[in-house]
Protein backbone atom coordinates (compact mmCIF):
# COMPACT_ATOMS: atom_id res chain seq x y z
CA UNK A 1 0.00 0.00 0.00
CA UNK A 2 1.43 3.62 -0.87
CA UNK A 3 2.13 5.66 2.04
CA UNK A 4 1.02 9.39 2.09
CA UNK A 5 3.14 12.00 4.05
CA UNK A 6 0.91 14.31 6.44
CA UNK A 7 1.86 17.05 8.78
CA UNK A 8 -0.06 18.69 12.02
CA UNK A 9 -0.62 22.44 11.55
CA UNK A 10 -2.14 25.12 13.60
CA UNK A 11 -4.12 27.50 12.35
CA UNK A 12 -4.63 30.95 15.01
CA UNK A 13 -6.81 33.48 13.23
CA UNK A 14 -5.97 37.25 13.03
CA UNK A 15 -8.02 39.88 14.46
CA UNK A 16 -8.60 40.19 11.01
CA UNK A 17 -9.21 36.41 10.48
CA UNK A 18 -12.65 34.25 10.87
CA UNK A 19 -12.47 31.08 12.79
CA UNK A 20 -11.25 29.36 15.88
CA UNK A 21 -7.81 28.17 17.46
CA UNK A 22 -7.36 24.62 15.96
CA UNK A 23 -5.07 22.33 14.17
CA UNK A 24 -5.24 20.31 11.11
CA UNK A 25 -3.77 17.72 8.74
CA UNK A 26 -1.92 18.86 5.85
CA UNK A 27 -0.80 16.77 2.91
CA UNK A 28 3.24 16.86 2.57
CA UNK A 29 4.20 16.42 -1.27
CA UNK A 30 7.48 14.59 -1.78
CA UNK A 31 8.24 15.57 -5.93
CA UNK A 32 5.82 17.62 -8.94
CA UNK A 33 6.46 15.20 -11.69
CA UNK A 34 6.45 17.25 -14.99
CA UNK A 35 5.70 16.13 -18.54
CA UNK A 36 9.30 15.30 -19.26
CA UNK A 37 9.38 12.66 -16.11
CA UNK A 38 5.89 11.35 -16.69
CA UNK A 39 6.03 10.79 -20.31
CA UNK A 40 9.93 8.55 -19.35
CA UNK A 41 7.23 7.13 -16.84
CA UNK A 42 4.94 5.97 -19.24
CA UNK A 43 7.74 5.12 -22.11
CA UNK A 44 9.14 2.96 -19.19
CA UNK A 45 5.87 0.74 -19.55
CA UNK A 46 6.76 -0.21 -23.52
CA UNK A 47 4.42 2.97 -25.02
CA UNK A 48 6.38 4.47 -27.39
CA UNK A 49 8.96 7.05 -26.50
CA UNK A 50 9.60 9.88 -23.91
CA UNK A 51 9.83 12.80 -26.18
CA UNK A 52 6.88 11.80 -28.08
CA UNK A 53 4.21 11.64 -24.85
CA UNK A 54 5.80 14.55 -23.93
CA UNK A 55 4.95 16.63 -26.80
CA UNK A 56 1.46 14.26 -26.95
CA UNK A 57 1.00 15.83 -22.62
CA UNK A 58 1.99 19.21 -24.04
CA UNK A 59 -0.41 18.97 -26.79
CA UNK A 60 -3.26 17.77 -24.74
CA UNK A 61 -2.77 20.64 -22.33
CA UNK A 62 -3.04 23.02 -24.86
CA UNK A 63 -6.05 21.60 -26.09
CA UNK A 64 -7.77 21.91 -22.82
CA UNK A 65 -7.21 24.94 -22.09
CA UNK A 66 -8.59 25.88 -25.81
CA UNK A 67 -11.65 24.02 -25.14
CA UNK A 68 -12.59 25.33 -21.72
CA UNK A 69 -12.32 29.04 -22.97
CA UNK A 70 -15.03 27.54 -25.22
CA UNK A 71 -16.97 26.77 -22.40
CA UNK A 72 -16.68 23.07 -21.87
CA UNK A 73 -15.76 21.12 -19.56
CA UNK A 74 -13.24 18.14 -20.11
CA UNK A 75 -12.65 15.16 -18.00
CA UNK A 76 -9.28 13.16 -18.44
CA UNK A 77 -10.65 9.25 -17.63
CA UNK A 78 -8.85 6.35 -16.13
CA UNK A 79 -10.19 2.76 -15.54
CA UNK A 80 -11.97 3.64 -12.29
CA UNK A 81 -13.77 6.33 -13.97
CA UNK A 82 -13.34 10.11 -14.23
CA UNK A 83 -9.46 10.90 -13.46
CA UNK A 84 -10.28 15.08 -13.46
CA UNK A 85 -12.54 17.36 -14.89
CA UNK A 86 -11.48 20.72 -16.24
CA UNK A 87 -14.08 23.75 -16.47
CA UNK A 88 -14.66 27.20 -16.34
CA UNK A 89 -15.93 28.88 -12.99
CA UNK A 90 -17.30 32.28 -12.85
CA UNK A 91 -17.58 34.26 -8.93
CA UNK A 92 -19.35 37.50 -8.96
CA UNK A 93 -21.98 38.87 -6.53
CA UNK A 94 -24.14 42.58 -5.96
CA UNK A 95 -25.98 42.67 -2.40
CA UNK A 96 -28.28 44.15 -1.10
CA UNK A 97 -25.49 46.24 0.89
CA UNK A 98 -23.63 46.73 -1.91
CA UNK A 99 -26.50 48.51 -3.55
CA UNK A 100 -27.50 50.42 0.27
CA UNK A 101 -23.44 51.74 -0.54
CA UNK A 102 -24.16 52.99 -3.97
CA UNK A 103 -27.26 54.98 -4.00
CA UNK A 104 -25.26 56.58 -6.52
CA UNK A 105 -24.77 53.32 -9.16
CA UNK A 106 -28.23 52.32 -8.26
CA UNK A 107 -30.48 54.92 -7.62
CA UNK A 108 -33.75 54.09 -5.86
CA UNK A 109 -32.86 51.11 -5.46
CA UNK A 110 -32.53 49.38 -1.79
CA UNK A 111 -32.37 45.61 -3.21
CA UNK A 112 -30.07 43.82 -5.21
CA UNK A 113 -31.69 42.05 -8.58
CA UNK A 114 -30.15 40.10 -11.47
CA UNK A 115 -29.90 42.72 -13.74
CA UNK A 116 -27.47 44.20 -11.46
CA UNK A 117 -24.70 41.49 -11.90
CA UNK A 118 -22.91 42.29 -15.48
CA UNK A 119 -20.38 40.39 -17.08
CA UNK A 120 -17.98 43.83 -16.35
CA UNK A 121 -18.38 42.34 -12.25
CA UNK A 122 -17.70 38.52 -13.43
CA UNK A 123 -14.12 37.43 -11.85
CA UNK A 124 -13.11 34.02 -14.32
CA UNK A 125 -11.12 30.87 -13.55
CA UNK A 126 -10.10 27.20 -15.12
CA UNK A 127 -10.79 24.93 -12.04
CA UNK A 128 -10.62 20.85 -11.90
CA UNK A 129 -11.97 18.67 -9.51
CA UNK A 130 -10.78 14.90 -9.12
CA UNK A 131 -13.61 12.61 -9.68
CA UNK A 132 -15.62 10.50 -6.75
CA UNK A 133 -14.33 7.01 -7.72
CA UNK A 134 -10.87 7.90 -8.23
CA UNK A 135 -10.73 9.89 -5.33
CA UNK A 136 -12.60 6.90 -3.44
CA UNK A 137 -9.95 4.22 -4.80
CA UNK A 138 -7.19 6.69 -3.85
CA UNK A 139 -8.26 6.82 -0.04
CA UNK A 140 -8.67 2.88 0.14
CA UNK A 141 -5.17 2.44 -1.17
CA UNK A 142 -2.73 4.62 0.80
CA UNK A 143 -1.17 4.54 4.45
CA UNK A 144 -0.88 7.66 6.40
CA UNK A 145 2.29 8.53 7.71
CA UNK A 146 2.68 11.43 10.12
CA UNK A 147 5.83 13.01 9.41
CA UNK A 148 7.86 16.12 11.17
CA UNK A 149 7.94 18.20 7.98
CA UNK A 150 10.24 21.63 7.50
CA UNK A 151 8.41 24.10 5.10
CA UNK A 152 11.74 24.61 3.44
CA UNK A 153 11.92 21.29 2.24
CA UNK A 154 8.88 21.34 0.80
CA UNK A 155 9.09 21.66 -3.32
CA UNK A 156 7.59 24.35 -5.16
CA UNK A 157 3.78 24.57 -5.00
CA UNK A 158 1.98 23.32 -8.19
CA UNK A 159 -0.55 26.14 -7.67
CA UNK A 160 1.57 29.04 -7.14
CA UNK A 161 1.36 29.91 -11.00
CA UNK A 162 -2.48 30.92 -10.62
CA UNK A 163 -3.95 27.29 -9.94
CA UNK A 164 -6.76 27.32 -7.61
CA UNK A 165 -5.58 24.16 -5.67
CA UNK A 166 -7.84 22.78 -2.43
CA UNK A 167 -9.47 25.60 -0.49
CA UNK A 168 -9.50 25.27 3.34
CA UNK A 169 -10.17 28.21 6.17
CA UNK A 170 -6.66 27.96 7.53
CA UNK A 171 -4.83 30.05 5.02
CA UNK A 172 -2.70 32.69 6.60
CA UNK A 173 -2.55 31.74 10.02
CA UNK A 174 -0.65 27.86 9.54
CA UNK A 175 2.27 27.36 11.22
CA UNK A 176 3.36 24.00 12.04
CA UNK A 177 3.00 21.41 15.31
CA UNK A 178 5.08 19.35 17.22
CA UNK A 179 4.35 15.93 16.89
Amino acid sequence: MAKNKFRVMEFTPTANQQGSHSVYAQAVVDNVITNKELAKKIEARGISRAAEIKSILEEAANVIVEEVRENNRVQLEADGGVLVSFYPTATGSVSDKDVQAHPDKYPGKTVATADMLTADMITWALAASVGRNISKQFALQKQAERVDYNASQTPADPTADGGSGSGDNQQGGGSEMEP
